[in-house]
């Protein structure tokens, strides 16, 4: 009889980018790669026999990453690439749906919580009940030294939202966005605003984050959809909006977004600023034939897609011209 080798077929599980965006991982059924951002190249792989890994980010541009292995969905272990081997782990009753990881801090989110650990000695810090949801409702920023600046995840009640600053000047909000379930969650940059989708993918609202006004609502469409992800540029001018309808859509930030002018606050105690009570519309919209499930980025001027079927895609997006130019698609990861 003769031997049948047959060549196991890779999965990609998860895409992440790093702090800055100078990189992106992939979690893989049979270990990771990590790309360069832009421009776009390969940087380094990891193959393990046993295990495959479906939550994967790391440590700014360091080799010390953290993950999570597909044997062991509620162990997360933090890695060290140098010395090829776990430096640290810690253990959960329940499956690990997302972590962020800084310089001082690490957070790990479970279907109803998530907790705040400091990174040298993995004591816990904080935790944030949140309402039960398989969507990884969670974004983060980080300061100058690359710790752990604003985190913004979902509220223990349907449709809230808790801001948690942990700067020198550290607050604490939450309120509700809508009366649905939550869609998606993007901070900025520096964590002043958050933008806020709704579960069936219609209306993304902008909150300032400390003032907890709303400061845009963005109409994306009429049909529902599933976004995946939400983008702001550099200076806080755009959004960029996927979702599984095969488009971007790109929505106008006006540079006094901002200001404090006349506040209406309707009964659910959601109060307006000067732009936030119109359902705007985007101002530039480009396809994207995958439908699958992606993240994205701006780098200066260019919009970087990364989608879970193995595609890189780069856009130039060109706000005065009103014009979205697609001047990069490769595939980067074949099954």
């Amino acid at each position: 009889m003769e031997k049948q080798n047959k060549k196991t077929k890779t999965q990609l599980n998860c895409l992440s980018f790093n702090r800055n965006k100078t990189c992106f991982t992939c979690g893989l059924s049979s270990g990771f790669k990590i790309f360069n951002t832009n421009p776009f190249q390969k940087r380094f792989k990891r193959k393990f026999e046993d295990f495959g890994i479906i939550r994967l980010e790391l440590l700014g541009s360091s080799n010390v990453m953290a993950f999570v292995r597909s044997t062991t969905p509620n162990k997360l272990t933090i890695w060290d690439d140098y010395q090829s081997q776990g430096i640290a782990e810690l253990s959960f009753e329940t499956e690990i749906t997302e972590m962020k990881i800084f310089m001082d801090k690490i957070v790990v989110c479970c279907s109803d919580h998530v907790i705040v650990y400091r990174l040298t000695d993995l004591e816990s810090v904080d935790r944030i009940n949140t309402f039960p949801n398989q969507k990884d409702l969670i974004s983060v920023t980080e300061n100058d030294q690359e710790q752990l600046k604003v985190l913004a995840v979902s509220g223990p009640k349907r449709g809230e939202i808790v801001i948690k600053s942990f700067s020198q000047n550290s607050y604490t909000n939450v309120f509700k966005a809508f009366d649905q379930q939550l869609g998606q969650i993007q901070l900025n940059s520096d964590g002043t605003m958050v933008a806020i989708s709704s579960i069936d993918g219609t209306l993304i609202k902008v909150f300032d984050c400390k003032t907890q006004n709303c400061l845009l609502q963005l109409r994306r469409g009429k049909k529902k959809a599933n976004i995946y992800s939400i983008a702001f540029n550099e200076e806080d001018t755009l959004l960029a909006v996927t979702s599984n309808r095969g488009s971007i859509h790109f929505f106008n930030i006006p540079s006094d977004v901002r200001e404090e002018t006349q506040k209406k606050k309707e009964k659910r105690g959601i109060c307006y600023g000067k732009y936030g009570m119109k359902k705007e519309r985007s101002i530039m919209k480009s396809k994207l034939t995958n439908t699958h499930p992606n993240i994205s980025t701006f780098i200066g001027d260019e919009l970087i897609i990364i989608v879970l079927d193995g595609w890189y895609f780069k856009f130039l997006v060109n706000k005065k011209k009103g014009t979205v130019i697609q001047k990069e698609g490769k595939l980067f990861l074949k099954f």
